[in-house]
This record gives C-alpha cells, sequence and structure tokens, in this order.
C-alpha cells in the first residue's frame, strides 16, 4: 500500500496507542461519499488510523488518528476538518499529530470539539502516560512492516484484493453492524474458492477475516443480550434473532415478499425464508457468545496475530506474548474456534483453515 510510506513512524505510533487502550486499530480508511451519484466509487478522503472500541454497552467508540504534517493549514483548521470528518463518518474523537506544535489556544479551542492537536513529541508523553508498553514493540500488531506485510497477501488476486479493501474500508466506518454482518457474509462466500490453505497468504486472510467477524459479532451480542431474555425458549429466540438480522419484523416481511414474487415470477417453487447460511448453526454460535460478550473482542487481537505470524519472520518473543495473552481467558480460545469453524462450514471453505487456527492455538499453548 502506497500511502504505507508516508509518516510510517507517526502510523505506527497511533497503531501502539490503540492497543494499549484496548482499541481495535484500522488501518488506512478510506471514507467514501454517503451515496455514490457516479459509475464509479469515490474516495473523498482517508483517516490515516482508525480506532474503534466496543463499551461494555456494545456501543462502538471510532477514534481518527490523523498524522499530516502542518504545511499551510493551521492547526486550529485541521481541527475543524477533523470535527466535520468525524461528524461525516460517526466517529467520537480525533487526534491530530502534527510536525510542528500548536498553540495552547489552538489546542484548548480543538478540545471544546474533541480534537487533540500534539506534535510528535507531545503525543508520545501523553500515550506514555496511558501505558508504558506504548514504547514496547512487543507483538506482530505494533510493527507496522506487519500490516503491510498483510496487505500485500492479496496482492496479484483481483478477487482477494476486493475482498481486503472490504474489510479495510468499509467494515470499520458501517455504522449498522448487522448490515455490516450480512454484507462480510456475503463477501467471504464469494471469495471461498480463491483461498487455498496451503499457502500462507491465504491462511493470513482467513485468520484476518475471523477477527473481522468476531468484531462484528461483539457488536451484534451486546446489541441482543440488551433485548433477549437469558430464559427465551428456541422459537423466542429464534424469532428475535431473525427480525433483528433483517433489519426488524417488517424488513424481514418485505424480503419474504420480495422473495415470495420472484419465485412465482420464475414459475418455481416458493423461496425459503430469508436467513443466513447455515441458520440453525448461527443461532448456536450466536446463544453461546452471548454467555460472555466482553470476550467476544478481545478474541480480536490474538487472531490479528495469527494472520500476522503468517507473513511475517517470527519472533519468539511475540509469540510468547500472544500465547500468554491466551492464557488469560479459556473463551478466547472457544469462542475462536466456534467463529471460526462456522466460518468454514457456512461457506463450505476447506476444512484445514480450522484445523490450522487449531494448530496455531496448540502450538502457543505448548
Amino acid at each position: 500500500m502506497a500511502n504505507l510510506d508516508k509518516d510510517i513512524f507517526q502510523k505506527e505510533q497511533a497503531i501502539r496507542f490503540c492497543i494499549v487502550n484496548d482499541m481495535t486499530p484500522f488501518l488506512e480508511v478510506n471514507v467514501q461519499n454517503h451515496r455514490e451519484l457516479s459509475s464509479t466509487s469515490t474516495v473523498i478522503t482517508d483517516v490515516d488510523v482508525l480506532g474503534v472500541k466496543i463499551d461494555s454497552t456494545g456501543r462502538s467508540r471510532r477514534v481518527i488518528f490523523d498524522c499530516k504534517t502542518l504545511g499551510k493549514t493551521s492547526p486550529i483548521n485541521r481541527a475543524f476538518w477533523a470535527r466535520g470528518l468525524m461528524s461525516f463518518a460517526g466517529c467520537d474523537e480525533a487526534f491530530i499529530v502534527l510536525r510542528k506544535k500548536a498553540s495552547e489556544a489552538h489546542r484548548l479551542s480543538a478540545r471544546q470539539i474533541n480534537v487533540h492537536l500534539f506534535d510528535e513529541g507531545q503525543f508520545k508523553s501523553y500515550a506514555t502516560s496511558c501505558s508504558i508498553d506504548f514504547n514496547i514493540d512487543y507483538c506482530y500488531s505494533t510493527s507496522i512492516s506487519s500490516w503491510d506485510k498483510l496487505f500485500n497477501a492479496a496482492s496479484g488476486n483481483p478477487s482477494l484484493e476486493m475482498y481486503s479493501s472490504f474489510l479495510q474500508n468499509e467494515i470499520p466506518i458501517e455504522q449498522d453492524c448487522v448490515r455490516a454482518l450480512r454484507k462480510f457474509l456475503v463477501a467471504i462466500g464469494k471469495i471461498r474458492g480463491e483461498l487455498d490453505p496451503s499457502k500462507p497468504k491465504h491462511r493470513a486472510i482467513f485468520f484476518n477475516s475471523v477477527s473481522i467477524f468476531a468484531f462484528l459479532m461483539a457488536q451484534v451480542v451486546h446489541d441482543l443480550r440488551n433485548v433477549i431474555d437469558f430464559d427465551a425458549d428456541e422459537k423466542q429466540f429464534e424469532n428475535i434473532l431473525k427480525f433483528y438480522v433483517w433489519g426488524g419484523r417488517d424488513s424481514y416481511l418485505l424480503r419474504s415478499k420480495l422473495a415470495e414474487l420472484f419465485a412465482i415470477q420464475r414459475e418455481g417453487a416458493a423461496s425459503p425464508e430469508p436467513e443466513l447460511r447455515d441458520w440453525p448453526v448461527f443461532m448456536e454460535l450466536t446463544r453461546k457468545l452471548l454467555d460472555s460478550p466482553v470476550d467476544i473482542q478481545k478474541c480480536m487481537l490474538p487472531l490479528r496475530e495469527f494472520a500476522f505470524m503468517e507473513v511475517v519472520d517470527e519472533d519468539l518473543n511475540k509469540k510468547e506474548y500472544v500465547g500468554a495473552y491466551i492464557s488469560k481467558s479459556k473463551r478466547l480460545r472457544q469462542f475462536s474456534a466456534i467463529m471460526a469453524r462456522y466460518l468454514v462450514d457456512s461457506n463450505k471453505l476447506p476444512k484445514e483453515f480450522y484445523t490450522k487456527l487449531e494448530d496455531v492455538f496448540n502450538t502457543l499453548r505448548a
């Protein structure tokens, strides 16, 4: 990715800040028009690093990190630009890392609109005050070169490049987690014939996909736990989940009616009710994840580390860190395994992808 050649150090610092503050970082996220009115997609701007954290209520808190030189734009004008982008993209806060210091007045004014203005030194001091681990390259995610190699894993295959771009650009900025989930499951189904578990780069893409799936399911399950009674019977649970996944009862009935009309027009049998692939398995997966919603997002870091491990040189210290992280909770392996198995089985991916994931867990445990 060409953009990674610019402001590499600042972007790495932003990624580390996200990780030490329990945010999930997304690198170089393109922001597109609200509605595209031309035949081609238009990128109106990009976010250097986007950090996302799902709080205890299930709400996604998004933080923009902008790594730019000061240039001819004053710091406060850059803050106004960031505030506009926050509003457009549904973000809550922004950090702008400048080459030169902004005046105290500009910094204070920017704080009134949830924008932080720092130069590199100030940002480093601020981040270090959050955690001393900020200065340590202790896992694969804390090195910008790992991200560069993961981006390049799809290079040369147009279908995988399009899929990776979707994960990188659309998923983190989508504010409707259920719509993002449906689009994600369709997208991974379209590339199932492109993935070969014998190739490290393809394993990296799969492990990263499971990480994204965990990101989406964390939001979905947090939503559901506020509306579903834990003693609900199977039929009641299914109805609520079905209406939720398809955007409400009216939307679900409309989809069913359209499917029925389409089937009649084609003189075929009535189409089945709209549902995700392997619906009973998805229901069971969701029920299990409801046991501990806070642990779902925690699966993202080790799964992303697994993806990096497939495309970078081995580092025993970093592998030891990942192993220690996993050992903190039995839920991490359990949840990662059931999410990976669902993606494999529902999309008819080679079962070796699941066994490879199990092998990594076993290796780190040993």
